[in-house]
């Protein structure tokens, strides 16, 4: 697989950014609150269950209390005090971003890093809280090692420490003799490098046993020591970045140390340092600057960047196009205040929550507007149509604390039924369909779009 550094495209990086999530040990979780700034949901993502060792709903519910009684006893106070003094800040200047040791499932206490971002109202009150979770316990580890060395290898340990900042592991190959000297290494790698094998045979295993699936073979290729001398001709390095297992990312480097007549090296240095902290931030950043806040679902600037993706690249035939609008929502802001629209709003993200596994692989969802929806699925019409019915079955048994229920006009375009369609227009499709529904409901129902009314969304006494 052709490694991918920073000429990702941004389609491409949205297309990955669960895997992202997952693959650099980045946990989501998301708190929901009323006008009153009172929690009323909370979510902890599948990510981030596994994470801490447990595997869905039913041994980690989303729940505050099962998360604040594994937070370790020294920390607890501290946390839930910094997160809530984050929550009543109205003037969104107290950040979320904390170090704390937590009690994992089947690993004990681990030290992980919690930081999150809070959405709020015109007035302040906090409207979500979307966050992520990222364990920093080796980092942890290592820092307090050095802390707790002999004070008689204090210059020693200071040296050591300045090159475990700089590298995470470093040998000197000779390539002419096949030969690896140790001068520091990463723990997981001493079962190889012990290995009584030729170099070459060495680094594969390294990298086989090391790297996560989607970068193996590129790292292979990298490392490779029997192609490495011809492709450092003439130059003094070579690099190239990868996710570890163990490490998450880390930046390779090959460095010419001796060279031979024709340029070729015959000895390199070869390092790794870990750069995971930085890429958990850039993907952080990444993913909030692509995510709605209020929903958890992608934006219109990641929706935008979905259509240019597909507008240059093939449309897979089992793709469907829908298009989603919560009928009367202005009006419900209207007539009875945003707190009714929200709940609408949050009443639809929940259904299609609780109906993923009907939605297809790969499949996104898109805020595209205040009260529009967009949905790219992978399914066969048959596929779609069994997840439409339950969709408009959840839709109208759905019923609020301040408006008694909800409608939904969708539209939809299957690629498999437009095979010559383009997705400019199979959207367009989608959305006249939407539209058409949209009028009939509002027809059927005797109603004005453009007038304020409450006769089909009433206030729950």
């Amino acid at each position: 697989m052709p490694m991918k550094d920073n000429n990702f495209t941004e389609t491409e990086i949205v297309n990955e950014a669960e895997l992202l999530q997952e693959a650099l040990g980045s946990g989501a979780w998301s708190m929901t609150f009323d006008q009153n700034g009172e929690p009323t949901s909370l979510k902890w993502s599948q990510v981030f269950r596994r994470m801490i060792g447990f595997k869905d709903e039913s041994d980690f519910p989303n729940e505050i209390k099962p998360f604040t009684d594994r937070i370790h006893k020294n920390d607890k106070q501290k946390i839930i005090r910094l997160y809530w003094n984050a929550v009543k800040d109205y003037t969104n200047r107290t950040i979320y971003d904390v170090e704390y040791q937590f009690l994992t499932k089947n690993r004990g206490y681990r030290w992980f890093h919690a930081a999150g971002r809070i959405a709020r109202r015109e007035d302040g009150s906090p409207i979500s809280f979307v966050g992520f979770f990222i364990d920093i316990d080796d980092k942890k580890k290592l820092e307090e090692s050095l802390k707790e060395a002999d004070a008689e290898k204090s210059e020693q340990l200071r040296i050591l420490k300045s090159l475990a900042d700089m590298y995470y592991s470093m040998h000197l190959i000779n390539l002419k003799t096949g030969t690896i000297t140790e001068y520091s290494s990463g723990g997981e790698l001493k079962e190889f490098l012990d290995k009584k094998i030729p170099a070459t045979e060495k680094m594969r295993l390294i990298m086989e046993n090391v790297i996560v699936p989607q970068y193996r073979d590129s790292a292979i290729k990298f490392t490779d020591l029997t192609t490495i001398s011809e492709r450092m001709r003439g130059i003094k390095t070579l690099s190239s970045e990868f996710i570890g297992q163990h490490t998450g990312w880390f930046i390779a480097n090959f460095i010419s140390v001796e060279i031979d007549n024709d340029g070729c090296p015959t000895v390199v240095l070869f390092t790794t340092q870990i750069i995971d902290e930085r890429k958990q931030k850039e993907q952080v950043l990444f993913l909030r600057s692509v995510t709605d806040d209020m929903t958890g679902f992608m934006n219109r600037r990641a929706y935008e960047a979905q259509l240019e993706f597909y507008r240059n690249n093939p449309i897979p035939d089992n793709l469907v196009f829908t298009v989603f609008d919560i009928n009367q929502l202005k009006q419900v802001n209207d007539t009875l205040g945003h707190a009714a629209g929200d709940e609408l709003i949050y009443g639809f993200a929940d259904i299609a929550e609780k109906l993923k596994h009907l939605q297809g692989k790969n499949k996104k969802i898109y805020r595209t507007g205040g009260d529009e929806f967009v949905g790219i699925f992978y399914l066969t019409p048959d596929e779609y149509a069994i997840g439409e019915r339950e969709f408009f079955i959840h839709v109208n048994q759905w019923q609020g604390r301040l408006v008694k229920n909800m409608s939904i006009a969708a539209g939809h375009a299957c690629k498999v039924d437009y095979p010559d369609a383009n997705i400019d227009e199979l959207a367009k499709l989608a959305d006249e369909r939407m539209y058409k529904a949209k009028t009939e409901y509002y027809k059927n129902n005797g109603l004005d779009h453009r007038q304020p009314t409450i006769s089909q969304f009433d206030s729950i006494s």
